[in-house]
């Protein structure tokens, strides 16, 4: 075989059994990548940061060209016979058997190669000691290794290279191919060090640096899009043609088309201030105009300042300064439920339109996304009839949307965190997203929302994202001064916790050191007062008396709602006001997580058709929610209930409170002031409450403070009661039974903490878990509704749903998406008793029903299901 050997192996085949040869399916991922680095700043930027940029392109180029490095091997080749048969020099003598051939994956074996050829080429000669031993090593294969290994990676597994398996071919095969296979590679390499490394300076011997932490993700996109081969974008070639002419012309055609095609490259407008992001006439508030006097470098930016006061615009500005400055490409925007990530969705249709030029792609990504009516319209926009141009549109690429892991590739991402947190986790793919975020600037709402668990993954997002060049940017009302020093300590900047700093604030890190952004001391600030009203109730929750008030304000015309920290206290705290309210001219709503999907959309559409701005004002209604509502939902409400929760929840709850001025003219007068009712203990104990909040030390002192309390007045509460709360030392006055819950509750923590970093620490050592909504729940939750139930009837046809659909009569697709709407998440506490009443298949417990009385039940030893569908899923222990 000659030094051109390599043009005797197929890359890609086509449905027509046509074939393309490998080196121009390798050529045609650098080509994407080439054509992409030209076309972003914001990638040649986090790529090179401080090193040379010509020898930084060479050195992608050429390592993305190995990408597929394992196709040069007899045993993938015999995957396509006839592409095999046709091409092949070499014929006759005995052959890798079915089982090689099926067991041949060319990822890690490309890794295992390319080691193997260095050592070939520069290395000593093998001692038979083992694959790797330091002494057969060339001398920069440090350095080689972490570039190989990401672009080796890109079918979703980066394994290192000390884990990789032997690839050698069985000892009955005929040697003559293993050593053709080496030449071939050989050949290829030398061609590369030809076409990429020569040209800056380099050569096969070179020390590469090291690899940008977006390489990985960004050479498996390169390859997804490269891999397009059809009509419209990369063709197949069977015939030889000179390497150089064919990548100047897969650069200068191709790629950018298919670049263009899939919707990844936008460009931002000019940055005409935060004021063209707010309504019509509305002025930009004094935290807003704050932005225009950061710097605009990478950092982390954290920005505290009151519900209601236009975080969400301050942080869209920012980023638009960093978009059009080349620190970024996009923007991705993490919020904590699926509820707040639709929300958010909504608003940032209008914000898409301002901040970029030529349709920019907006997509939502969590479990239910594709059930978004919004996001599915957008989808469906994406393709417009032949021969129309709809410009201005926000639209959504039919690429980006195939696939969530896509989702961060568009202009704008709104997700849930957890899409966000397993760009460090051991899923597939996880690479993918953590390129998506690297070029980004990252918002993280309501980042005061999460627990120790997705706070250890947090840190480690936000490690990565400095690494990678990128920004991030959280919101909060507020932050205890301890949490936010840790999260400026996960970018490495110093912040020394001061409980007495001014508020509202933008503190930001570009480098080692936090700057405070404070407003003038001459700005007038908004004064609101809510009112507080502390109930002792048993079990915090309403008795007959409250009950019946609460039913009176919703006569008067009141929306009313009380907030629950369990689902059960929801349930039948409904049930209670129900039967209460019968006959009356007023309504009763529940709404929390336990519901199926498909039931759950009604009532959240449902709530923010009545409470959301422009709400049906013209009856009184009472809500009665879990926290689902506590967080970035604009709902308003003009009376709050709330059982005891710790004070900064608690501050998100009161948020809730006449939020739309527009309201007021038509609030029953007796609710003309903001008023919230604390529901507190009647004895030492927390009961399920504790549970939630497993912190005592903070209900106890949150307690304590509304005790003595019969107002609340912001901003000032935000710093002064919060710090107060969390501050580490103590009190003096914890009773015993305080101190050791706290004891055990930080003992908990630290052991969540833990698990987070182990969690990240097993994504380098462990095979991947499939890209499920199930597993994503279950590795980013930490056992918080981290069980998927499917409640259904059982049939002569089989399974069927709990509205008749017959499971064995759909196909696949169908089939997802129904069993998608049927999914009711549940808390890991139900395992015990699920494990033994229902089948667990795929990441599901299929738990049988019977009808019931307009419900269903499922009945075991020791416990009952029951699902209704305006009350959701219950357990009630016999």
């Amino acid at each position: 075989m000659g030094s051109e050997g390599y043009f005797h192996y197929w890359g890609k085949t086509g449905e027509d059994g046509s074939c393309h040869l490998l080196p121009y399916h390798c050529l045609d991922i650098s080509a994407v990548a080439a054509a992409w680095w030209e076309l972003s700043p914001t990638i040649r930027r986090s790529f090179c940061q401080d090193s040379n940029e010509k020898e930084i392109r060479a050195w992608v180029l050429f390592f993305c060209a190995l990408h597929d490095y394992g196709k040069f091997d007899l045993r993938f080749q015999q995957k396509d016979l006839p592409s095999f048969t046709s091409l092949y020099p070499l014929s006759g003598g005995t052959l890798p058997s079915g089982r090689e051939v099926k067991d041949y994956w060319h990822g890690e074996a490309g890794l295992y190669w390319f080691h193997k050829d260095l050592i070939a080429l520069y290395g000593t000669p093998d001692s038979g000691c083992g694959l790797f031993c330091n002494e057969e090593e060339p001398e920069h294969w440090p350095f080689w290794k972490k570039w190989i290994e990401a672009v080796t990676g890109h079918h979703g597994h980066l394994k290192n290279a000390e884990y990789v398996q032997n690839a050698n071919f069985s000892s009955l095969v005929d040697q003559r191919y293993p050593q053709n296979d080496h030449v071939a590679r050989i050949c290829w390499l030398q061609a590369l060090e030809e076409l990429f490394l020569k040209p800056a300076g380099l050569t096969l011997t070179s020390c590469p640096p090291e690899p940008s932490p977006l390489l990985a993700g960004f050479c498996s996109i390169a390859d997804w899009l490269g891999s397009r081969c059809d009509k419209v974008n990369f063709s197949l070639l069977a015939t030889r043609k000179n390497l150089q002419t064919y990548f100047e012309e897969k650069v200068s055609v191709d790629a950018q088309r298919v670049l263009q095609l899939a919707g990844i490259v936008g460009h931002a407008k000019a940055f005409s201030g935060v004021g063209a992001l707010l309504p019509a006439g509305e002025v930009p508030r004094p935290l807003q105009a704050l932005i225009e006097s950061l710097p605009l470098e990478p950092a982390l930016t954290i920005v505290e300042a009151p519900t209601g006061t236009g975080k969400t615009e301050t942080a869209l500005a920012h980023a638009w300064r960093q978009i059009e400055a080349g620190l970024a490409d996009s923007i991705i925007f993490a919020l904590p439920t699926q509820a707040t990530a639709n929300a958010m969705f909504t608003r940032l249709e209008r914000a898409a339109k301002v901040l970029f030029d030529d349709s920019p792609n907006l997509l939502l990504a969590h479990g239910h996304a594709s059930q978004n009516e919004q996001f599915a319209a957008l989808k469906k926009r994406s393709q417009p009839e032949a021969g129309e141009e709809q410009d201005g549109w926000v639209k959504c690429s039919e690429w980006l949307a195939e696939s969530r892991k896509r989702v961060f590739l568009g202009q704008i991402g709104v997700c849930t965190i957890d899409q966000v947190l397993i760009s460090v986790l051991p899923v597939r793919h996880r690479f993918v997203r953590g390129f998506g975020v690297g070029r980004s600037v990252l918002i993280v709402d309501e980042v005061h929302a999460y627990d120790a668990y997705m706070y250890g993954l947090l840190e480690e997002v936000l490690r990565q994202q400095k690494a990678s060049g990128g920004s991030a940017i959280l919101l909060s009302a507020t932050l205890p001064a301890g949490q936010k020093e840790k999260l400026f300590a996960a970018w490495d900047a110093e912040l020394k916790a001061d409980e007495s700093a001014p508020y509202p604030l933008i503190s930001s890190a570009a480098g080692k050191k936090v700057e405070p952004c404070l407003l003038p001391e001459e700005t007038p600030q908004e004064k609101v007062t809510v009112q507080l009203e502390s109930l002792r109730v048993a079990d915090m929750t309403p008795d007959a008396d409250l009950i019946s008030r609460l039913i009176v304000a919703a006569g008067k015309g009141a929306q009313v709602a009380v907030i629950c920290n369990l689902v059960d206290v929801a349930q039948s705290l409904y049930e209670r006001l129900m039967k209460g309210a019968k006959g009356l001219p007023i309504e009763v709503d529940l709404f929390h997580a336990r519901f199926r999907f498909l039931d759950r959309q009604g009532k959240e559409a449902g709530v923010i058709g009545n409470f959301g701005f422009g709400g049906d004002r013209s009856k009184g209604r009472i809500l009665v929610a879990t926290q689902v509502v506590e967080q970035s939902l604009d709902v308003d409400f003009d009376w709050l209930v709330s059982q005891l929760c710790p004070v900064d929840l608690l501050f998100q709850r009161m948020g809730r409170l006449h939020r739309h001025a527009e309201n007021d003219a038509t609030r029953p007068i007796e609710f003309n002031k903001r008023c919230c009712t604390v529901l507190l203990p009647t004895g030492e104990d927390y009961g399920g409450t504790g549970v939630v909040y497993a912190n005592t030390r903070v209900l106890w002192r949150t307690e304590q403070l509304l005790r003595d309390a019969e107002v609340v007045s912001f901003p000032d509460a935000y710093r002064k009661w919060i710090d107060e709360v969390y501050r580490e030392e103590g009190w003096g006055n914890e009773p015993e039974w305080v101190e050791s819950g706290f004891a055990k509750f930080e003992e908990e923590k630290w052991s969540k903490h833990y698990n987070a970093r182990q969690m990240i620490h097993r994504a380098f050592e462990m095979n991947p878990f499939n890209d499920s909504d199930e597993q994503i729940t279950a590795v980013t939750r930490d056992g918080e509704m981290s069980l998927t139930v499917i409640p259904y009837l059982a049939s002569g046809g089989g399974r069927q749903t709990i509205d008749g659909d017959l499971l064995d009569s759909l196909d696949e697709y169908r089939l997802q998406e129904i069993l998608m709407l049927n999914s009711v998440g549940v808390p890991a506490g139900w395992k015990g008793y699920l494990e033994k009443m229902a089948e667990y298949t795929e990441g599901r417990y299929w738990l049988e029903m019977q009808p019931d009385g307009g419900g269903f039940i499922a009945e075991g030893e020791k416990v009952i299901f029951r699902y209704r569908r305006d009350t959701g899923l219950r357990r009630v222990k016999k």
